[in-house]
């Protein structure tokens, strides 16, 4: 997978601040940027430029070796899949906020244009949509994450059951105790993984909710925005036209006026 440069300074930089200092990487950050410049005046390419100066987790592990005065840094396989797997995760998270953003646009009244109205209405039917949409897997999602719940719950029951009724009988059975023992084991073990997950899942669930709430209350805003400036167009009109009606009686009476003189 080829590297922008961008990309290779971004990911140069996740390696290096572990070991350095925000100073420090900036410096470092700095005189890479510097090849990139002297490689674009020399006619390379970002792709020539990065396959000279190699791989960004390699180059980190030699400037780290230089601070811990070990020359054993080399290049690995191992290298090149980081490196992979980080440009893979850069651009999915690139491509996730280009998304985020163009959705945010388009669902977002815009305030200075003259055709805010309809747009303000449209937007509304769609985050309606959107809302209702989500309802049913989100109303399936609560759903099992409560099942998983109880179902949690009612095997620690069953077991601490199970352990009291039968505690007496293995414990009078040697063969039993061990087999008894490590499938003990094995289930604590599973129960706390299980619950480890279900915890996490709970709180991913609850964090995308938020999101969508926050996310939902910015789009509001503008909504909001939208229905005073439209409040606020109509007290215009209002007022321009009782001044419109205003000039017109006095125009009115001026000419009254001049034709009684006149007469």
């Amino acid at each position: 997978m080829t590297l922008n440069k961008a990309e290779f300074l971004e990911i140069l930089k996740d390696y290096l601040k572990k070991d350095f200092s925000e100073d420090e990487v900036a410096d470092i950050l700095r005189d890479y940027e510097e090849y990139f410049v002297d490689g674009v005046i020399e006619g390379k390419s970002d792709m020539e430029i990065i396959k000279a100066l190699g791989s960004p987790k390699t180059i980190a592990n030699e400037l780290i070796s230089q601070i811990r005065n070990n020359d054993d840094a080399k290049s690995s396989k191992r290298d090149s899949i980081d490196d992979r797997l980080n440009v893979i995760k850069l651009r999915a998270k690139e491509n996730y906020n280009k998304c985020k953003k163009y959705i945010s646009e388009k669902l977002t009244p815009n305030i200075e244009n003259e055709d805010h109205k309809a747009s303000r209405k449209c937007i509304q039917v769609v985050l309606a949509i959107l809302s209702l949409f989500l309802i049913i897997p989100a109303f399936v999602v609560l759903m099992t994450l409560i099942t998983i719940g109880i179902g949690l719950v009612a095997s620690l029951v069953i077991y601490t059951g199970i352990l009291i009724f039968t505690f007496n009988f293995i414990f009078s059975t040697p063969q039993l105790i061990g087999l008894f023992i490590f499938g003990s084991m094995a289930f604590i073990g599973g129960e706390i993984l299980a619950w480890q997950i279900y915890i996490f899942a709970i709180r991913l669930c609850k964090k995308i909710v938020k999101s969508y709430i926050n996310w939902m209350k910015t789009r509001n805003i503008y909504i909001n925005a939208s229905k005073k400036k439209e409040e606020y167009e109509k007290q215009e009109i209002e007022i321009n036209d009782e001044k419109s009606n205003y000039h017109d009686n006095e125009e009115s009476k001026g000419y009254d006026k001049g034709d009684e003189k006149y007469e």
